[in-house]
């Protein structure tokens, strides 16, 4: 049984064209729920709409959607359209991998990629597989998924509690995926379920407030999850990363090349306001411990098979 749960603030054109790709595949989902995380107003959808008062964030809003629904839940933004056979592919796959993360091959508007799924950096920051690029099959998987479309078993969600909601918005499914590389539940790109995505349609595509949340809920995810050598080495490895984007940025490529002075100091903000409250997860890094199947070396192994790709880097938001 599969259940759609997509998560919306806005409630307008866009999530209305989501559901009516839903609505569309030729194997339709068991349900679709919309939840709308605003003040309650007529959507005029043909869907159940949960309407939860008021905007709670992302992660909360997706695990009360989750929560209200009975299959494997196939979370979605509002600024998603699939194809009429996503839902199919993705089916196939989770019949083949029950006990996969499924992401689906996200598409730009323009024909390019959005995204299969994300690679990390050493310090937890993550870049889309393929974006920019042409839409053709990535080889390898993702280390992490994106949480703007992506299958999970239900027992899993459940298990791993969903979202930390403390996160608010960004960040939210890169702490999820390092918890999974964590346990070494595998996250499987299905190139053939298509969907096409609106990027950036909520908070645009580097804006500071995106920026600020981006940073401090990477440092906290990177507490949580990173080999201890890793957070041991944070502050380097971010200094590199940040030498390395700005290069690229410098020659007009690259995640930084749309990044301003008012985005470079919400980086920083950002970085302060994860290292405030460390501790609190560090703490929930001890809780994690006795469901880790991957140790410190089999998470370095996990983390560099999942890299960042350099030709992702090159091309950037382009």
């Amino acid at each position: 049984m599969i259940s759609a749960v997509v998560v919306t603030w806005r409630g307008d054109a866009l999530v209305a064209a989501c559901v009516a790709s839903l609505l569309a595949q030729r194997v339709p989902p068991d349900e679709i729920l919309v939840v709308h995380s605003n003040l309650p107003r007529e959507l005029g959808l043909p869907v159940p709409v949960l309407q939860l008062g008021k905007n709670l964030g992302f992660a909360r809003a997706a695990n009360v959607g989750v929560r209200a629904v009975k299959g494997h839940p196939l979370l979605l933004n509002d600024d998603t359209v699939l194809d009429p056979d996503c839902l199919s592919a993705l089916i196939e796959a989770h019949q083949k991998n029950p006990q996969a993360v499924l992401q689906p091959r996200l598409l730009l508007p323009d024909g390019r990629v959005d995204n299969q799924g994300h690679g990390f950096f050493p310090d937890a920051f993550v870049w889309a597989r393929g974006r920019g690029g042409p839409d053709e099959v990535i080889p390898g998987q993702p280390a992490g998924f994106s949480g703007a479309a992506v299958l999970f078993p239900r027992e899993l969600w459940l298990d791993l509690g969903g979202f930390d909601e403390r996160f608010d918005s960004f960040g939210e499914d890169v702490d999820l995926s390092l918890r999974l590389l964590r346990r070494g539940v595998p996250v499987l790109a299905v190139p053939e379920a298509r969907v096409l995505h609106h990027l950036g349609a909520s908070y645009g595509r580097s804006s500071p407030d995106k920026i600020f949340r981006i940073e401090r809920n990477r440092v906290r995810a990177a507490v949580r999850s990173l080999p201890a050598s890793a957070l041991a080495l944070l502050p380097v490895l971010t200094l590199g990363r940040y030498a390395l984007l700005g290069g690229l940025a410098a020659l007009g490529r690259g995640p930084g090349a749309t990044v301003d002075r008012e985005g470079q100091k919400a980086a920083l903000r950002g970085i302060w306001a994860g290292l405030e409250d460390s501790r609190d997860w560090w703490e929930e890094r001890r809780g994690d411990r006795a469901t880790w199947q991957r140790g410190e070396r089999q998470m370095w192994a996990a983390l560099w098979e999942g890299r960042v790709r350099a030709e992702d880097l090159w091309r950037g938001v382009a």
